[in-house]
């Protein structure tokens, strides 16, 4: 089964049914996706201790990045981060920039 294009999946997807004790079928289980929530929130503990809503999406993708090479050594991991940095940027004016929240900048 095919995701359409507008959920962000572009290959095939299954899932278990928890509620009626499925937990793994083939290649088909959570273990990848707790691992990964896992990460982030050591991620928080350790390092961030606050991630603010308005940026809360960039580190959920910076932890995705880091389980998506947890395999690999260090020296390709931060080869890959790197490639990944080219050519972007986060003006600090637009990181300090209001969110629209009645608190102010987040």
């Amino acid at each position: 089964m095919t995701l359409p294009a507008h959920v962000g999946i572009d290959r095939a997807h299954e899932s278990v049914n928890h509620s009626v004790g499925e937990y793994v079928r083939g290649m088909a289980h959570m273990n990848g996706m707790e691992s990964h929530w896992a990460m982030l929130k050591r991620g928080f503990d350790g390092t961030y201790q606050k991630m603010s809503p308005k940026h809360l999406h960039r580190c959920v993708k910076e932890f995705a990045g880091r389980h998506n090479v947890r395999e690999e050594d260090t020296l390709e991991q931060m080869r890959e981060m790197m490639a990944n940095m080219e050519g972007r940027s986060l003006p600090y004016k637009f990181l300090k920039m209001g969110n629209g929240l009645p608190s102010g900048p987040r």
